[in-house]
């Protein structure tokens, strides 16, 4: 699984127009897009849904994210100079040579000791773009139960495991992790809703939104864990927390517009603290980092709520 055989084979078929297909395949797993399809469904199609997906999806990069950092292996460019291309810069010595040849052999202690001070960002294991998808479309798949779905879900993970092996960045093991890490989560967190019968409730609780309240543990292991995922995640939950106790869940306008509006202005105040956390550092402490980025977070639901209610864009349900 971590050999680079099956990505000289995929890199024979090498095409102008094959290659960029598989670009735009890979893109489609990027963070800043699966943020723009998880915030268009939440706060344009359905608030109640697209918090469960919005969960899924977060809790899913959040185990994916700790074993890329906790594991830290290297990437086949990395590792094997005679690949035609890859999306991260090559290191100068070849060591295709030293890669297990067992199926199910992992990379050596000896050469990941090799590689690993000679690289600055490894991290290739598991496979993020393959285990968001996976998270995505099985979130899909249960909220809205469509077969379209289905097909498109399987297909688009096919592709993206494809595309991301490839593309030189993952191995065959990254790409199996990957899927793997998604299925697990999305099914573990969709036997919890189903549990506190969140769905179903049209009015709620704190113990039926008792998913929504997970999150808040992230604190405890906060040194352990990617800040901007967890504070973003914690601060989501909570604004919705407190918008459902208060007001129940929000109600988008009929008019399509006025739903892409309500989304659109969510999005741009979201992508701008977004960008915001990744581009300041909050502290040095990686406790307070955590509460101040969810409490910026907060006050970006919150807030884009309070404004689409004053436009009329979405009402809410009493």
């Amino acid at each position: 699984m971590f050999t680079t055989n099956i990505i000289h084979f995929l890199q024979q078929f090498d095409h102008p127009i094959f290659h960029a297909f598989m670009v735009l395949i890979s893109a489609l797993g990027i963070t800043p897009w699966v943020i723009t399809v998880i915030i268009g469904i939440t706060f344009a199609i359905d608030f109640k849904k697209g918090l469960v997906l919005i969960n899924i999806v977060a809790w899913t990069a959040f185990f994916t994210v700790f074993l890329k950092e906790e594991v830290n292996y290297p990437r086949p460019a990395q590792l094997d100079i005679n690949l035609k291309f890859s999306q991260y810069d090559k290191i100068e010595t070849d060591y295709s040579q030293q890669l297990p040849a067992a199926f199910y052999e992992g990379i050596s202690e000896d050469l990941l000791k090799q590689t690993r001070p000679t690289t600055i960002d490894l991290r290739g294991f598991p496979s993020g773009h393959t285990s968001a998808q996976v998270a995505l479309w099985i979130g899909l798949v249960f909220l809205f139960k469509r077969k379209w779905m289905l097909i498109t879900g399987v297909l688009m993970v096919i592709l993206t495991s494809i595309s991301r092996m490839y593309l030189g960045s993952h191995f065959l093991g990254d790409v199996l992790a990957g899927l793997l890490i998604g299925v697990i989560t999305s099914f573990a967190l969709i036997f919890l809703v189903r549990k506190t019968k969140y769905m179903e409730k049209n009015t709620h609780d704190v113990k039926s939104l008792s998913f929504l309240w997970l999150p808040l543990f992230l604190i405890i292991v906060a040194p352990f864990t990617p800040h901007w995922l967890s504070g973003s995640i914690i601060g989501l939950n909570l604004a919705a927390i407190l918008t459902i106790l208060q007001r129940n869940f929000p109600v988008f306008h009929i008019i399509i517009w006025k739903r892409v509006a309500a989304a659109a202005i969510t999005l741009i105040l979201f992508l701008i603290g977004f960008y915001f956390i990744h581009t300041y550092q909050f502290s040095k402490n990686d406790y307070l980092d955590i509460i101040l980025i969810a409490a910026l977070t907060f006050a970006i639901i919150r807030g884009s709520l309070s404004i689409n209610r004053r436009l009329h864009f979405i009402r809410f349900r009493y």
